[in-house]
């Protein structure tokens, strides 16, 4: 597994749980032991959900284009 594979999993993986679960678990009233944004005050929590999931889209694409270049 190459070093951009690595760095797009992690992403995806942070992107997924610090960005969609805080938002579904609202929803299905879950306490996920880490999605930290789920500790913020109630305006504050889904900004930051909606926020990781827009970096972790743009960090994705910046990562496969590099992943593209690079071979």
């Amino acid at each position: 597994m190459s070093t951009h594979d690595s760095a797009s999993a992690g992403v995806f993986l942070v992107g997924i749980y610090e960005g969609v679960l805080p938002l579904v678990s609202k929803v299905f009233d879950w306490h996920p032991f880490l999605a930290f944004p789920l500790r913020l005050p109630n305006p504050w929590w889904w900004i930051v959900s909606v926020a990781v999931i827009i970096v972790a889209v743009i960090a994705l694409d910046a990562i496969d284009k590099a992943k593209k270049r690079a071979a």
